[in-house]
């Protein structure tokens, strides 16, 4: 069983820092808001795994990159982060690799995303998340990580 924890600093002009913890092992990720909005596309890649689908979030460092890679394995959830330098995929180590149950880690990253979303941030600090399918995406988790 895996042990994952995800915290947050409020954004600041664009820029978010994250701390993500995974067996012990902790990396901090100070994200752009630019090109992508990394929050909306992390509500777009925990729907795709809840159908079964992988998935993926780039959170750009301008220039590097981190890649949080979904990949649903029957009921499981393989969970991987990734780093490239220039955000480069051809150059991507693995940082961290886990796996467990996949409605349990949906619901994970479903829950840290719907706090932040809580908050409502705007600009000039980030841009606003769309929390209207929240609930959609968690009936997806519920109903698609059953037997």
């Amino acid at each position: 069983m895996s042990q994952i924890s995800l915290t947050y600093a409020p954004p600041s002009h664009g820029w978010l820092m994250l701390r993500l913890t995974v067996d012990g092992q902790m990396v901090k990720i100070v994200a752009s808001d630019v090109p992508n909005n990394p929050m909306h596309d992390l509500a777009n890649a925990i729907e795709q795994a809840a159908q079964g689908e992988r998935s993926m979030v780039w959170w750009h460092l301008e220039p590097d990159g981190y890649f949080m890679k979904f990949v649903p394995i029957g009921h499981e959830l393989e969970f991987r982060l990734e780093f490239a330098t220039n955000s480069d995929r051809s150059r991507i180590r693995t940082i961290f690799l886990t796996r467990d149950g996949r409605e349990k880690m949906l619901m994970f990253f479903w829950r840290f995303l719907r706090e932040f979303q809580s908050h409502a941030y705007r600009e000039p600090h980030w841009r606003l998340t769309d929390v209207s399918r929240m609930r959609a995406i968690k009936a997806k988790i519920v109903r698609n990580t059953k037997v």
